[in-house]
């Protein structure tokens, strides 16, 4: 299993790291596509529909509008119109597809889509490898740091009817290890703000990379499944591993935007 986990990710991350280094924003927008592709497939299986029926079709068509054609979403009469079809399936379907079920499956391709529109914005913007960098860095050390906190220093858990491995501790460590990770590379890669702007964007992504988390074991929970999918041996599915980074990249966007450029001068 160990040795598994460890071909998947070495695969996935030098595949990561080309597109990054080599590529430019077209090329991350459409690997971005793909794992959000991936991962709205996932979760409308999770929730028990065919990965290759209407409702997983509809998850991807709205995936992808969102992440290639985002300015046709400003428009308040095309967010209605997807309102309008949820609520108009259930009636023409006959009710052989409920309207909670339409919901479940519109808001998970919403929530999937943003992540990774959000994704591909903050490599397009000017130095924007610096900071998709700078939020990659934070959630990998985010991670690092609440399972190596978490593991010597427990006490008591987070939410242990959400997931039960997850201590206070943990997560306090996360946002400190979030934080400096930032500090670090914003000092190094591009020292041209002060170190407290890095480590407070660090500290939010860290947050809502946590939050990210969370909320998908809590979606895993309630569909009784432990993990995503099978599409990466010895990790589980996309959604598995790009949870933290869907969650926290639109607030990393937000303020970046209009913090960085706005608010902190």
């Amino acid at each position: 299993m160990l040795k598994t986990r460890v071909i998947t990710a070495t695969v996935a991350g030098l595949v990561v790291l080309a597109v990054l280094v080599i590529g430019n924003p077209t090329a991350w927008r459409a690997l971005v596509w793909l794992a959000t592709v991936a991962g709205v497939v996932e979760f409308t299986t999770m929730h028990r529909a065919k990965w290759f029926g209407p409702l997983t079709l509809y998850g991807v068509l709205l995936v992808s509008l969102i992440e290639w054609f985002p300015r046709f979403f400003y428009q308040p009469a095309v967010l209605f119109l997807v309102v309008a079809v949820v609520i108009a399936v259930p009636v023409f379907s006959l009710n052989r597809v409920h309207v909670q079920s339409m919901a479940v499956h519109t808001f998970g391709a919403l929530y999937i889509a943003v992540g990774g529109y959000s994704l591909s914005e903050l490599r397009a913007m000017p130095v924007g490898w610096f900071w998709l960098w700078l939020l990659l860095i934070a959630v990998w050390m985010t991670d690092t740091a609440a399972y190596f906190v978490g593991r010597f220093v427990k006490g008591p858990k987070l939410l242990p009817e959400i997931s039960p491995k997850k201590t206070i501790s943990g997560s306090v460590g996360g946002i400190f290890g979030g934080a400096i990770g930032a500090v670090i590379f914003g000092a190094i890669a591009y020292p041209t703000y002060a170190l407290w702007i890095y480590a407070l964007l660090g500290a939010v992504i860290s947050v809502f990379g946590q939050f990210g988390d969370l909320i998908e074991s809590a979606y895993k929970r309630a569909a009784n499944v432990k993990d995503s999918g099978k599409l990466l041996p010895g990790h589980g599915g996309m959604l598995d591993r790009i949870d933290s980074l869907l969650f926290a990249s639109p607030f990393a966007f937000w303020i970046i935007v209009h913090g960085v450029h706005g608010w902190f001068h």
